[in-house]
């Protein structure tokens, strides 16, 4: 009854969905709390929590676990200096370009988003970051900017050498990216969060989304849409897309990633986007998602009545096709017709790594994780040093506080991010 009573707590403090990360993960993160402070008994650790401020801080801290390295997901990166190069720059030549991280857990995700800048060519003093968190804890760590080797899996050594010191205390930040990044101590689950902050080019929020309850997910996402300027970005996690289908925001992809662009035209401008979305200077790569919906609708049709396309090529290009809409419906929030299609797919294409991949993701989204971890796993099992597949099978395990499993994840990640 009491780890009731904390979950429901948690919930309406930082929007956290129990089932998200599972009832055992967070009974450890109490029980870890309660040998701390000395308490045995679960009703009597309630009781203070609810009188101690500093109790719920550390609660927080032990439960949310923050996985973050440098240029995770570097695609995105590379899509944000394109953004800035392409759009921003021409039109603000002398104007401060905007950026929130949140949340920015240790500092990774936003000293990224610093060297990210600088290399594109901006000046520092052209360049405004806040990076946001609800654990002061992580703030702390973020603001010392010391970093162990692991936050730097996936990246060359040059990288290292251009912006960090090797001591014995671990790898020490240059002062000019620490100057950058303004951190602040916020809870985004709050509908006032950033009330009165001046409006932002590009928002980074990876990964959270999926750990709120319905009710937070939406508010935070309406948050994210007061943030934002019109026809600035917005990155969230691939299990997160979905959830911005009925926003303002559209989504534009380059190559494996997918930001979305604040509009201000809602449906009328989302059929027609991809036209916008070229005279904007993104490049031909980005998918034109208004003919792929109508592709989804023709395929799912098909597969649905069993018929025979007229066209005798199109057996194969539907086999081919299949999987792309499966993202296309998941990206519309259609998860059930997501996971029949990569069902489907599976069906005739056992072997695909993709499809398990893709299969995953979306049941994480529905908060299925047990199902989530056997498709990563399948995944892995076919195409053992896929990393993508790796790493979303370590979140899934940390997140279920599986430490150990999670650690020998990262470890194998990291043996082949080196080999």
């Amino acid at each position: 009854m009491a780890q009731s009573v904390i979950e429901a707590l948690l919930k309406s403090k930082i929007g956290l969905d129990a089932n998200s990360i599972g009832a055992d993960a967070i009974a450890s993160a109490i029980y870890q709390r309660m040998a701390d402070c000395g308490i045995t008994d679960i009703a009597h650790y309630l009781g203070k929590l609810q009188v101690s401020t500093q109790e719920w801080e550390a609660l927080i801290d032990t439960v949310i676990v923050p996985e973050t390295w440098f240029f995770r997901e570097p695609e995105s990166f590379a899509l944000l200096k394109h953004y800035v190069l392409s759009e921003w720059l021409p039109k603000n030549p002398q104007g401060v370009l905007r950026v929130l991280s949140v949340p920015c857990a240790t500092g990774e995700e936003p000293y990224s988003i610093a060297i990210a800048l600088l290399e594109a060519g901006l000046n520092p003093t052209n360049i405004h970051i806040d990076a946001v968190d609800v654990s002061n804890k992580c703030l702390s760590k973020a603001q010392r900017a010391i970093y162990n080797q692991y936050s730097f899996r996936g990246n060359s050594q040059s990288f290292q050498e251009r912006y960090f010191q090797a001591t014995e205390a671990g790898y020490h930040l240059c002062e000019q990216v620490k100057c950058m990044v303004n951190f602040i101590n916020d809870n985004l689950a709050d509908p006032a969060f950033l009330a009165d902050t001046l409006l932002y080019d590009v928002v980074f929020c990876r990964n959270l989304l999926i750990y709120f309850d319905v009710t937070t997910k939406e508010r935070t996402i309406q948050v994210l849409e007061r943030l934002l300027k019109t026809e600035g970005l917005l990155f969230v996690g691939h299990a997160e897309t979905w959830l911005l289908f009925k926003t303002q925001l559209i989504s534009v992809r380059q190559d494996s990633v997918v930001a979305h662009r604040k509009s201000t035209g809602g449906e009328n401008v989302r059929k027609n986007h991809h036209p916008n979305i070229q005279r904007q200077g993104f490049t031909d790569k980005n998918i034109d998602v208004a003919n792929k919906r109508q592709l989804s609708k023709k395929i799912v049709t098909q597969e649905r009545l069993n018929v025979a396309p007229q066209n005798p090529i199109l057996p194969i290009e539907l086999k081919v096709n299949l999987l792309e809409t499966a993202r296309a419906l998941a990206d519309e929030g259609r998860l059930d017709e997501a996971v029949k299609l990569c069902n489907d797919y599976l069906n005739r294409n056992q072997a695909s790594t993709e499809a398990y991949l893709l299969l995953g993701q979306v049941q994480q989204a529905m908060a299925q994780n047990e199902r989530a971890a056997q498709s990563f796993q399948k995944a892995i099992y076919l195409q053992p040093t896929h990393q993508e597949a790796l790493t979303h099978l370590a979140l899934l395990k940390e997140h279920q506080g599986n430490a150990d499993s999670a650690n020998l994840l990262w470890q194998r990640i990291h043996r082949l991010n080196n080999s």
